[in-house]
């Protein structure tokens, strides 16, 4: 075990090295849509797929995930697309169980998730379980880091991940059908219908998993170390989405409806074993959405209403939580003289919870007008401000911002320097003010002042090599943080005690080379993060519980005609439990490996893939006395039939 782990981590340094070292040095042009370029066609085709949803202003970093690993990733839950694609650190109690997200050493509560621009957090929790979202109900995700997720949303003091959907207008008619089966009593089924012309798209996704999780680990808690099986993990999931697209000339009507339902056992830690928990969500969402495109304006609006029921029970207890959201999000981006646009957001979200735990069923209202502006100079410098007011039932805040400017740094040349400045502040969430015993409703909001600065180059050789690296460092300071502290009567209750400082460095490089039949993609990345609580004391040098300190990735992917293959392996440095660092979870290396053929039968075609997770069969824990599994394999097979 330790052998393997040395020898992946040795090619995983070695795979970032090479990458940035080759990238670096680049220095021509890459012919792409970038925030400095001044072309006014390239933004209409971005706002006719929802520039509101995907906009990238300049100064601030957005990571789209690519198309083609999220298809790779059709099988498996976005925690995992986000642990194999992003700087993310995931941390996930067993395959099947809750799942959530570090940004750049925030909370999970400073993450949001939001489905085609719409805010989808649990508005009891505050945050969003990645795995019960399929990432085969998604068609692009964009990641935007600290102060650019205020272009989407607010309270996103760590990043925002949009989960977008959209239709393929060349498309006439395609069925998708796609089964798996892997270790571990793992099942899978994915169906997808394409229907339509250029003016009409009708889009409908199914999605069924079921998996016992009974893999073997070794506990090292037992007097002697033992192997045992990992018992009563059994998971669930189904899911279907149907879509409708209208397009008339540049208007676009679309609506969307999203059914969800989930049914897991949670089998607690091995320290003290099961408890009989059971687990159970049902989701509904559904949006409708009017996009205008005019000559120098473009126009949106969407209205989405949500609805959840999550139901658990134990040997000891049973809670109920029922929540409704109505959302109405509308804007006008107007682009003025001077390569200047302004744009205007208004969002109001309405939020009617009852839950066991609360005294009485809650209705929240929150509304904010957003009022941002870009100007581009020329081909050289691009700026943007955003300044958002936000009415929380019925008390204005404090106004937030963000600032952020890019400068092409060599004529000619796809070189930029990024700055940006934020204020950005999170509500609590209804369970931080409400839940009984301990939620208190006069908490203050969670703020955070927020720095950033980075310099990203690209590179392209005519439709055979484009390569691109990135460094950006950021520095966050996070005020008024909600904790739940103890009292006298060991009752945990909310408060407003919390002060966190988190600073890193986030370091990117790959690559794409093409000739003829002949494909290979090659990527990595190196993130550092200093996360300090400096709540009782300034000059505290602990690291935060449950964040790494250091993280690595890289993945090669190559093909040949039909044969393709991709490896994958990443790194999460030692994780401190505590908040004095003395118990710490040991660092790991998980790789992958997938392999697979396509066979093209006239307008048909098949696929048949298999992929071999934690190659190397690392023990390895994100949570202490939650067990994660080790080796497993996983055999799919493509079916797709257009016309």
């Amino acid at each position: 075990m330790q052998r393997s782990d040395v020898k992946s981590r040795s090619l995983l340094a070695g795979t970032l090295l090479g990458v940035t070292l080759v990238f670096l040095p680049f220095q021509e042009t890459l012919n792409a849509q970038l925030p400095g370029e001044n072309d006014t066609l390239m933004i209409r085709e971005v706002v006719i797929t929802r520039k509101q949803i995907g906009s990238e202003q300049p100064g601030f970093k957005f990571y789209p995930v690519d198309s083609s690993l999220i298809r790779n990733y059709a099988h498996y839950s976005l925690n995992d697309l986000l642990r194999e694609a992003t700087p993310l650190f995931i941390k996930e109690y067993a395959p099947g169980m809750a799942a959530t997200s570090s940004f750049r050493g925030t909370s999970a509560g400073h993450t949001q998730v939001a489905w085609n621009g719409i805010n989808i957090n649990d508005p009891m929790l505050g945050q969003t379980d990645f795995s019960l979202i399929p990432t085969a109900m998604i068609d692009n995700v964009m990641v935007s880091f600290g102060g650019a997720s205020m272009d989407l949303g607010s309270g996103a003091i760590g990043g925002i991940i949009n989960l977008g959907t959209e239709p393929d207008w060349d498309s006439r008619f395609s069925l998708e059908a796609s089964p798996g089966t892997g270790s571990f009593g793992r099942h899978q089924a994915i169906a997808r219908v394409s229907a339509g012309t250029d003016r009409f798209q009708s889009v409908t996704k199914a999605y069924l998993s079921e998996a016992s999780n009974d893999f073997k680990y070794t506990d090292y808690n037992a007097p002697d170390p033992v192997e045992k099986n990992r018992e009563h993990n059994y998971a669930l999931s189904r899911s279907l989405m149907q879509e409708l697209y209208f397009r008339k000339g540049t208007d676009v009507l679309s609506a969307r409806v999203w059914y969800q339902d989930a049914s897991r056992d949670l089998p607690g830690s091995t320290l003290w074993g099961y408890s009989s928990e059971k687990q159970s969500d049902n989701y509904l969402r559904s949006l409708i959405s009017y996009d205008a495109v005019r000559e120098k304006s473009e126009f949106f609006a969407t209205a989405a209403w949500m609805h959840s029921n999550m139901h658990y029970r134990s040997s000891y207890d049973t809670t109920e939580n029922i929540v409704s959201t109505l959302v109405v999000k509308s804007g006008l981006n107007l682009h003025l003289k001077g390569s200047t646009q302004l744009k205007f957001v208004l969002n109001n979200e309405l939020n009617n919870a009852a839950a066991d735990s609360y005294a009485e069923n809650i209705l929240h209202n929150n509304a904010s007008l957003t009022i941002s502006a870009e100007k581009k100079k020329g081909k050289w410098l691009g700026a943007a401000l955003l300044v958002r007011e936000t009415l929380n039932d019925r008390t204005f805040l404090l106004p937030d911002f963000s600032a952020g400017v890019e400068l092409r740094t060599i004529p000619g040349k796809e070189h930029y320097v990024k700055m940006n400045v934020s204020r950005n502040s999170r509500i609590p969430s209804l369970n931080d003010r409400f839940w009984v015993p301990g939620g208190n409703p006069d908490l203050k909001n969670e703020y955070a002042w927020a720095i950033e600065a980075g310099y990203r180059m690209e590179y392209k050789k005519g439709t055979t090599l484009s390569a691109y690296s990135e460094l950006n460092y950021f520095n966050n300071h996070i005020r008024n943080m909600i904790r739940w502290l103890p009292d006298e009567s060991f009752v945990w209750n909310a408060y407003n005690a919390g002060k966190v400082n988190t600073s890193g460095i986030e370091l990117s490089s790959g690559g794409k080379y093409r000739l003829q039949r002949f494909t290979a993609d090659i990527a990595g990345s190196y993130s550092f993060t200093r996360a300090r609580d400096i709540s009782t004391s300034s000059d505290n040098d602990s690291q935060m519980p449950y964040i790494p300190g250091h993280q690595a990735r890289a993945s090669l992917a190559l093909g040949y005609g039909n044969i393709y293959t991709s490896f994958s392996t990443s790194y999460s440095g030692m994780i401190f439990e505590d908040t004095g660092n003395a118990d710490r979870l040991k660092d790991y290396t998980l790789t992958s490996v997938t392999g697979g053929l396509r066979l093209n039968l006239g307008r048909n075609s098949a696929d048949l893939k298999l992929r071999i997770d934690n190659l190397f069969n690392v023990s390895y824990e994100t949570i202490r006395y939650y067990p994660q599994p080790g080796r497993s394999y996983f055999l799919s097979l493509l079916l797709k039939f257009r016309s």
